[in-house]
């Protein structure tokens, strides 16, 4: 592992073949930068794809400048140099990872011609693809039996999801209307939240993210598809990807509930109690020592339960009390 030390890098690190059973991994890594952060030209023989999980950023590549957005994808092609843009980024983290995709069997191959072919730079709502990285580092860093077949699967798994995500950005028209149980407005308001999960989001925003009429209206058409309110869906995805976070050695209790906007470690601790049943410190020490799943036995965040009376698949309010949302 090579520890990121660029002053304008908080925290960051990379780990260049990784893996000796799989070559075809060439690198992976993470990094949180400050405001101003540059970064100059580079190559890299395969793929590689950049996540944004925090912040934004713009790349240029191809005399082309392309704004990246929380939640998206950056893809850089092999042998081609690609640098950020020419002003400093702001505050952003990125998790990345380098793949020859000719070296990963039929399907990788399939999709690196898919990629050349629609010369696709930056793939929207990619936020899948996030744990399955994590999952990947994890990996790499905790040197368990039988890793690199979890990582090829790991690998495998993530190739399906940026070709699912290409197919939809070539054909968007392709995605009907009734894949999604909400209407346009609670759509939007959705995707803002998760492009967004570093603080807490007025309802005043939200309302315009969604072009609502006005607040009161939104609050309440979200409420009656959605089953909860604005406020404590938007924690819930919060708290799900801090406690994604801290499967990582870098991530520390008090980094990760600044990061994902909460006002102190010792509220996001126990907002992460009553979501997930165990502390944040017990989740953290849990997934470093085992694949133990830790919390509700479906392994996903309480807050959303599923009602079983409802026609629709809809989350609601289970485990969170009304002073939770104040975040």
């Amino acid at each position: 592992m090579q520890v990121l030390r660029d002053p304008q890098i908080i925290s960051g690190f990379i780990y260049e073949e990784p893996v000796a059973e799989l070559p075809a991994l060439t690198h992976c890594g993470e990094a949180l930068c400050c405001l101003g952060h540059a970064r100059p030209p580079h190559i890299h023989e395969g793929f590689e794809f950049l996540y944004l999980s925090r912040g934004a950023a713009c790349w240029q590549a191809a005399g082309q400048l392309f704004q990246q957005r929380i939640g998206e994808m950056f893809i850089a092609f092999p042998g081609e140099p690609h640098a950020t843009g020419p002003k400093g980024n702001s505050e952003n983290q990125h998790i990345w990872i380098g793949l020859r995709l000719e070296g990963l069997g039929p399907a990788a191959v399939r999709l690196a011609r898919q990629i050349r072919h629609a010369k696709v730079r930056l793939l929207s709502d990619c936020h899948e693809a996030e744990p399955l990285l994590r999952a990947i580092i994890g990996q790499v860093v905790a040197l368990r039996p039988r890793r690199a077949k979890v990582i090829r699967s790991l690998v495998e798994a993530f190739i399906a999801l940026v070709g699912q995500r290409l197919d939809i950005a070539r054909h968007p028209s392709d995605v009907g209307a009734h894949v999604l149980p909400y209407t346009p407005a609670v759509q939007k308001a959705l995707a803002y939240m998760r492009q967004n999960l570093d603080r807490r989001l007025p309802l005043a925003d939200l309302t315009a993210a969604a072009t609502a009429r006005n607040v009161p209206h939104f609050c309440s058409q979200f409420h009656r598809e959605v089953g909860v309110t604005p406020a404590a869906y938007h924690v819930g995805l919060r708290l799900e990807a801090a406690r994604e976070a801290l499967r990582q050695p870098s991530f520390e209790i008090t980094m990760a509930a600044l990061q994902f906007g909460f006002s102190s470690s010792q509220h996001f601790s126990t907002l992460f109690k009553r979501a997930f049943g165990v502390r944040p410190r017990e989740w953290k020490m849990g997934s470093r020592g085992s694949d133990t799943t830790f919390g509700p036995a479906s392994g996903s965040l309480s807050v959303f339960a599923s009602s079983p009376n409802r026609s629709r698949r809809r989350p609601r309010l289970s485990s969170l009390g009304a002073e939770s949302i104040r975040v």
